[in-house]
């Protein structure tokens, strides 16, 4: 060690100038290899070094992030260091290597380096492996930059190539097994967690909220998938993901290659049946139409006036009264200038729905079976209309191509890659409805709707019973008390299934 080195040891924290350090890796795989420990011993060791102070708070973590994948700007811990960066008296910046910068090429420099360095001209870039300063206009760094990105665009078609040996062999490739599954020789097989993704589903079909699944699961104090508290966002992905219903679907994801979906149908135990994952779908839409559906006013939306024609609107009031707070629900018609108590006709009305569905609107195994077929039909007839339409194209791009009409190239691809889309969609309904008619899928639905005894249900369910069954409910008011109803049942109590 030179004599200038041990000098700069000898200085006092507080005369050394303030460094900031990156560290990174990229997947949780990497927790046993101490890859974080090593970084971060490396680049104090250097800071020492180099004379700067490295304070604890100032060394920021990017974790399970790929500098392949995701841009400088989309990292978390870079875009904090950054902050600190621009907002303190910060003198240098430490590495761990080359490949903890960038395997982009072009991403740290355009997104990061540029924007500091003409705030901050002076500062200072460093990494562990190289003694001189870092930039990116030294042509050693543009090959090294050049070299991380070979090497990660190998392990990502290597990756890919695996991933497809995997699936054309139909088992799975290697990765997170999904919450409610274990993976024995990469199968899924259903788990001791299975019964709670189970009762995530049940809940979503009968309409309760994410928030509300959330509530209920940490509220007895069932563990989540990392053995703490619930979160929304943990009970959506669940909800989202076709696996439990026995399908694997596999997206490659490649660096300027755009995303190609691999759908395995059948491939492992279903822990949910496909009825589910549709009506789940349906109460979605019911929602953006109707608002919501954890409501006390059931039939919000469904509610018109037999005088003037209008929809009755609801609103919830409050009062005091010897200091005690009272709240109340009306439904009120603004042009006839009435107001109903939400209990009486609540009480009436889902009495009535109640009669109904048990006498003359009950389903059966011939009226689901026969919409589902009809509806698969159309489906086939929209898509033969569509690969008419494709061969078209087809047909207009040859002849463009004889003409050497170039410039008409990115219009086809453009036309053909929409109708390919539409297809694959329509492809994907027929698979869906095909699955609903198995025996299975039918009685689920079947036990769902029938012998239902509505009154016993929460006002969330309730509610989905009338939104799924009644069409519009006509109001000839009287009095407060006294009022006759006209109810429109839907023509076909399933139809919302083939929407």
């Amino acid at each position: 060690m030179s004599k200038q080195d041990n000098s700069i040891l000898k200085m006092p924290l507080e005369k050394r100038k303030l460094a900031v350090a990156s560290i990174r890796r990229s997947s949780h795989k990497q927790e046993g290899n101490q890859s974080f420990e090593i970084q971060t011993l490396a680049i104090k060791e250097y800071a020492e070094k180099k004379g700067y102070y490295l304070p604890n708070e100032f060394i920021f973590y990017d974790d399970a992030q790929s500098a392949y994948r995701k841009s400088a700007s989309s990292r978390k811990g870079l875009n904090m260091m950054k902050e600190i960066v621009l907002s303190q008296d910060v003198s240098a910046i430490i590495f761990y290597d080359f490949s903890r910068i960038d395997r982009k090429i072009y991403s740290f420099v355009s997104e990061f380096y540029s924007d500091v360095i003409t705030k901050k001209p002076h500062l200072k870039f460093y990494t562990t492996t190289k003694e001189d300063e870092w930039t990116p206009a030294d042509l050693d760094v543009k090959l090294q930059l050049i070299i991380a990105n070979g090497e990660s665009n190998d392990k990502s078609r290597r990756t890919v190539d695996a991933q497809k040996t995997d699936l054309e062999s139909e088992v799975r490739p290697g990765s997170t097994v999904p919450f409610g599954y274990q993976q024995i020789h990469k199968k899924l097989v259903p788990d001791e967690n299975a019964p709670v993704v189970f009762f995530i589903y049940y809940l979503a079909s009968w309409g309760h909220s994410i928030q509300k699944i959330t509530n209920v699961l940490n509220e007895a104090g069932i563990p989540s998938p990392t053995k703490k508290q619930w979160r929304t966002s943990s009970i959506e992905n669940i909800l989202k993901n076709p696996v439990y219903m026995g399908h694997l679907s596999w997206t490659f994801r490649r660096k300027h290659i755009s995303q190609n979906k691999h759908l395995i149908e059948h491939s492992h135990n279903a822990i949910v049946p496909g009825i589910f994952y549709k009506l789940i779908d349906v109460n979605r839409e019911l929602k953006k139409k109707y608002n919501k559906l954890e409501t006390p006013f059931l039939f919000g939306g469904l509610l018109v006036c037999k005088n003037c024609g209008n929809h009755l609107i609801h609103r919830n009031s409050s009062t005091r009264k010897k200091g005690i707070k009272y709240s109340y629900f009306k439904y009120f018609c603004t042009t006839c200038s009435y107001e109903m108590d939400i209990n009486l006709l609540n009480e009436k009305l889902l009495g009535y729905i109640q009669q109904q569905l048990s006498m003359s609107v009950k389903i059966n195994t011939g009226t689901v079976t026969n919409t589902l077929k009809e509806y698969i039909v159309s489906l086939q007839e929209q898509m033969d209309l569509l690969k008419a339409k494709e061969q078209l194209v087809l047909a207009n791009e040859m002849v463009a191509k004889i003409h050497q009409q170039n410039q008409l190239n990115s219009v086809f691809r453009n036309v053909l890659s929409k109708l390919k889309n539409e297809i694959i969609q329509i492809e994907q309904s027929i698979r869906e409805i095909e699955i609903l008619l198995t025996p299975s899928e039918l009685e689920v639905f079947l036990n769902s709707f029938q012998n239902i005894n509505i009154c016993k249900l929460s006002m969330t369910e309730q509610r989905l019973i009338v939104l799924n069954f009644v069409n519009e409910i006509a109001i000839h008011f009287k009095s407060e008390n006294n009022f006759e109803f006209d109810i429109q049942f839907k023509v076909n109590p399933v139809s919302f299934i083939t929407k």
